[in-house]
């Protein structure tokens, strides 16, 4: 058990840290995605607040839940594959699929770039993360392989200053963790190790 815990935190570490892009790789994003991930925590730590307003005012975005992307996979299709020497249950058994990966990436990304570019009223302040989100679509769409897909459109504005503000705090949670997956998964494919 103790053996796969090190193994388990050797990997999240493996996959934190840069990695250098190779000239013969394909899918080289994650300059892209570390920006969309500052981009996040920047906006996060501000807690929402603003020169003229505070977007979160009247509740504690803190401790609020995450609100996360209803119809993609990636943290599961995303995940690294693991040696048939290992004991850890935790981790897939299956392949690794780059395709599938970066697949599940776009709905994420295409999620989050629909309900924010539809928030009314747009803020300034989403304007860097709404930036950077369309800086990695457009990576992944050049330098990807083709991974397409038909996702669902969501609704969660209600219309509502308040019940608007506090759905924005929980997507905006919900980004925030999803490229933290995004960044790791795009490291993994960028480095080769999928391919051995």
């Amino acid at each position: 058990m103790k053996i796969c815990i090190v193994i388990s935190m050797a990997l999240a570490l493996a996959l934190c840290s840069p990695v250098p892009p190779p000239d013969s790789q394909e899918c080289v994003c994650s300059p892209a995605a570390r920006s969309l991930l500052s981009a996040l925590t920047h906006i996060m730590e501000k807690e929402g607040k603003m020169k003229e307003q505070d977007l979160f005012a009247g509740f504690n975005c803190t401790d609020l839940e995450a609100q996360m992307t209803p119809h993609t996979h990636t943290s599961s299709v995303c995940q690294p594959s693991v040696s048939a020497n290992s004991s850890c249950s935790a981790h897939r058994s299956s392949n690794f699929s780059a395709v599938e990966c970066v697949k599940n990436i776009r709905g994420d990304l295409r999620y989050y770039d629909l309900l924010l570019n539809s928030y009314k009223p747009s803020t300034q302040e989403l304007s860097p993360v709404i930036t950077a989100n369309t800086q990695l679509i457009n990576c992944l769409n050049q330098r990807c392989e083709s991974a397409e897909g038909v996702f669902p459109q969501w609704r969660v504005w209600k219309g509502s200053s308040f019940d608007d503000r506090v759905s924005l705090c929980k997507t905006l949670k919900g980004f925030h963790i999803r490229s933290i997956t995004v960044n790791r998964a795009l490291a993994y494919i960028a480095s080769g190790e999928h391919r051995k």
